[in-house]
């Protein structure tokens, strides 16, 4: 199960991404007020685990956290030569087809697990790119800052780039994921 973007509102809120010495990544898109988010989880479910948080009133996609990440699936690279050919800008909205049982506030069901999934994180001087599922063809949301959403042509979530990073934030998520 993927989750997909419906559509992108034009507009920015203060996304704000946040790289430290616990956490590898934690990017806020918009704050959660009211009902307690939907979550998509994806990676290995062992190892690795993203999450992906969505608010159910709106499907506005509202955070998304690295919790861990395999040291095998990390790769330094010289330089990550990504072509963001960003055909929108602004704040995703997520399809919440997935959540369609989670109207009975059954709090197991706010979770919806991907966890088949051989996630790959790509690091250069600047930039972390965290591949979730193979896609040849990205297509790339500026969602604000140096945060970008790619995805496929089904529109299903396929990476995820931070770049403009310092190397502080580069050193940070190493000893965060090592």
């Amino acid at each position: 199960m993927n989750i997909i973007i419906d559509t992108v509102v034009k507009e920015y809120d203060n996304v704000t991404i946040d790289i430290d010495g616990y956490v590898p990544i934690d990017i806020k898109l918009v704050d959660s007020k009211g009902n307690p988010p939907l979550y998509w989880r994806v990676g290995d479910g062992s190892k690795s685990l993203l999450e992906l948080a969505v608010l159910p009133e709106n499907g506005f996609l509202s955070a998304i956290t690295l919790v861990m990440m395999d040291a095998n699936s990390i790769h330094k690279v010289g330089n990550n030569q990504v072509e963001l050919s960003c055909e929108e800008s602004g704040l995703p909205i997520v399809n919440l087809d997935l959540w369609k049982d989670s109207a009975n506030n059954d709090f197991s069901q706010r979770f919806i697990d991907n966890f088949n999934c051989d996630m790959q994180v790509y690091i250069s001087e600047d930039t972390i790119l965290i591949k979730i599922i193979e896609s040849d063809n990205v297509n790339w949301i500026h969602c604000g800052g140096g945060f970008y959403l790619g995805l496929n042509e089904e529109k299903n979530i396929t990476h995820l780039l931070i770049n403009s990073l310092t190397q502080v934030d580069i050193t940070n998520f190493t000893e965060s994921v090592c």
